[in-house]
């Protein structure tokens, strides 16, 4: 280009031949001065001072580019993509935009703008009509529809919401049924109305165990029940079934611990993940109309051996209940092996991946990794199998504390070591008296957490992948030791207070763990960080170990249950049987004694994750979620719980103990946070373990600090 003397701007294109010109730019490209005659006809390519030249023709829209036309969108290239957003409605996003569409949108009745966004969207009775009109007068439109599947299931769920009937649970043992919680109860009836084929996907503490045994026993008759669980919980279950379903003879409860086991008579099954998927040949040939699998997002990956064999057993099955507080909604493609053990052949993995996972086909195959349309995903599961509520749906009918047993893994209890074999063998000693006895019990307590440990970190392990935040206490050091060790294995953020931590170091911690939300642990000294505290952050507490003042314990569990605490909190106790727990529950309970003459004795048991609501709710004593387990009847059957006395060795330690706290000469002393391999940084030494036990006096002060007037800060209220 140049400019002439007259100020014209004027293209010059003489130096370049046609030869020098591609096709390809000539067709292609309006931009480039190398243009087609065929596409600009207005335009000549005349010489400089041609009688057409530019000087006299100056550039424009008009005479360079030709006239502009306005060209319709090619209808292949519009896409109406259809999803669900509501049990009744659907939803219609149209792009790019195309008005004709938008037009034939607009002739459905129950159409409706959404203004935030910006998408149309109608009632499901008018899907098949707007679909008729797209493809006869848009054939070109790609539409992307909803599942044929989907919509028979949210139709057939509107026909069935007509019906409205309560289910007649008159046939479930009484006992359960008194101490549900309406949204339990609800939970049961979603579960029978569909079959016994349902996932429970309720928030932690909701009560996931009680309803799945409510379903199950409905259908009895179509028993033996397999319950598959993982194995640092399989346990809980039978305490669970002897604690809600006394119908049930312990009998016939049996705990598969080994292939060579002979199941042929047992009428519930309870084996570990692990354990089935070795022992698949013994469980094919059994006969298992009904079964529960609990954690059941262990089984997310089809590829494993785990899930292959419970893909097995459960094609032989009528019932199958899913347990799970983390159904992986969020990651579609986990939940898919997961529903289809519920619901066998639903709908194709390809067709689902591509639906709500996202699928993107690349170099090295499919990729099954995202999500999408997962509102539709969720309603469609929720009509078909899925039942799931969080805490803040169910709040106003939650107790304020949530106490539970949590029954150790007995296999995982190392209670035949030497070590633990002769503390219980000098404690037995008759002839030992006065402080070589005190001695032997302090020897007792303090090869019991040595003893649990491998329990512990087990059922901790778990609870570590949930991705939540917990408070643990322990009361030794190697507990504490052994928990933080995890947590770093883990490569799990978390703090931790005890005996060691200055004033200055506590405060730092505390607000470390309330404010920033990667620290999902706070590892406690039970009797350093029982007070003086507040870690509202989390609503789960777990006590690794127990302690002999109940007060102190009461003082722990307000940690998080405190002002600031908006939803309920769940405390946890890990149980070892065979341990000094044998005969610290028993104790416990006697020491509580005043709260009960105060006339606030109510019984209530808690066991595993069941929530058990009771006519007076105000729960008191920690007495009141001992588990009481039947006497032993069976070999198969988990033995009777630990809160049972049962002869005269158990009564005579508790005396012991009694008389102990009686001594008035006793002197307190500071304890702290200390380690129980070295006796003056976290056991009392021996001449001090008159402390650890308390006095009368001591008692007196603990018991004092609960107002018993406004007892209801310790107690459970809906």
């Amino acid at each position: 280009m140049r400019v002439n003397n007259v100020g014209a701007v004027a293209l010059s294109i003489s130096p370049i031949t046609a030869s020098m010109v591609s096709k390809d730019t000539m067709k292609c490209n309006p931009s480039s001065p190398f243009v087609s005659r065929s596409k600009f006809p207005s335009y000549r390519f005349d010489p400089i001072n041609g009688k057409n030249s530019a000087s006299h023709k100056p550039i424009n829209a008009q005479t360079f580019f030709g006239n502009k036309k306005e060209f319709p969108p090619d209808e292949t290239k519009i896409t109406a993509e259809f999803y669900m957003i509501s049990k009744t409605r659907f939803a219609i996003n149209i792009y790019p935009f195309f008005q004709p569409l938008i037009e034939t949108v607009k002739t459905i009745p129950s159409k409706t703008y959404d203004l935030s966004s910006k998408i149309w969207n109608c009632h499901l009775n008018d899907y098949e009509t707007l679909i008729g009109k797209i493809t006869r007068d848009h054939s070109h439109v790609r539409v992307t529809p909803i599942p044929k599947v989907v919509i028979k299931t949210l139709r057939q769920y509107k026909d069935s919401e007509k019906k409205n009937f309560e289910k007649d649970l008159s046939s479930i043992d009484p006992k359960l049924l008194e101490i549900l919680m309406p949204f339990q109860r609800d939970g049961i009836c979603f579960g029978i109305e569909r079959g016994g084929r349902c996932m429970i996907a309720d928030d932690m503490g909701l009560g996931k165990t009680i309803q799945a045994l409510g379903i199950v026993h409905y259908y009895k008759d179509d028993w033996p029940l397999l319950i598959v669980t993982p194995s640092s919980v399989r346990y809980q279950w039978s305490e669970a079934i002897f604690n809600f379903l006394p119908s049930v003879p312990t009998q016939y409860i049996h705990h598969f611990t080994s292939g060579k086991d002979f199941i042929d008579d047992a009428k519930i099954v309870i084996v570990s993940y692990d354990l089935l998927g070795r022992a698949i040949n013994t469980f094919e040939r059994g006969n298992f109309p009904t079964i529960i699998l609990d954690e059941s997002h262990v089984v997310k990956s089809a590829k494993t051996a785990r899930t292959k064999a419970v893909q097995k057993i459960v094609a032989q099955s009528r019932h199958v209940i899913l347990l799970s507080g983390t159904p992986a909604l969020s990651r579609p493609m986990e939940l898919y092996s997961q529903i289809s053990l519920i619901w066998p052949h639903f709908m194709g993995f390809h067709e689902y991946a591509v639906r709500y996972c996202a699928a993107v086909k690349g170099n090295f195959g499919w990729d099954y990794s995202g999500s999408s349309n997962l509102q539709e995903l969720r309603i469609f599961l929720e009509v078909r199998c899925l039942l799931r509520r969080l805490k803040s749906d169910v709040l106003k009918q939650l107790p304020s504390k949530i106490r539970q047993v949590i029954m150790l893994d007995p296999l995982l209890i190392e209670s035949g070591t030497k070590e633990m074999k002769q503390a219980i063998k000098n404690y037995e000693k008759k002839s030992i008296k006065g402080t070589d006895r005190h001695n032997a019990l302090l020897q007792y307590y303090s090869e019991s957490s040595r003893a649990r440990l491998p329990a512990v970190r087990d059922y901790i392990s778990n609870l570590l992948t949930s991705n939540k935040k917990f408070l643990i206490f322990a009361h030794h050091q190697c507990v504490l030791d052994s928990i933080s060790e995890l947590a770093e294995e883990k490569k799990i953020k978390y703090i931790r207070i005890d005996g060691k931590t200055t004033s200055e170091q506590r405060k730092a911690l505390v607000d470390i763990f309330q404010e920033r939300s990667e620290y999902l642990v706070a590892i406690l000294s039970i009797t350093a960080a029982n007070a003086g505290v507040t870690l509202t952050a989390a609503q789960l507490v777990i006590f690794a170990e127990l302690f002999w003042n109940p007060g102190i314990l009461c003082q722990a569990e307000d940690r998080a249950h405190r002002i600031g605490q908006d939803g309920s909190v769940i405390i946890r106790y890990l149980i070892a049987k065979n341990t000094v727990d044998d005969h610290l529950w028993p104790m416990i309970q006697r020491k509580m004694g005043i709260l009960n003459a105060a006339g606030l004795n109510q019984n209530i048991s808690f066991s595993d994750v069941d929530v058990v609501n009771h006519e007076d709710t105000n729960q008191t004593r920690l007495d009141a979620f001992v588990v009481k387990s039947p006497p032993k009847s069976s070999t198969n059957a988990t033995t009777s719980s630990s809160s049972e006395l049962n002869d005269s060795k158990e009564l005579q330690w508790v005396d012991d103990l009694e008389e102990y706290l009686e001594d008035e000469h006793s002197t307190k002393i500071d304890v702290t946070a200390k380690n129980v391999n070295e006796p003056d940084k976290n056991v009392p030494s021996k001449n001090e373990f008159h402390h650890l036990l308390e006095t009368d006096d001591m008692d007196d002060i603990d018991l004092a600090s609960i107002d018993l007037d406004n007892i209801t800060s310790y107690s459970t209220k809906p």
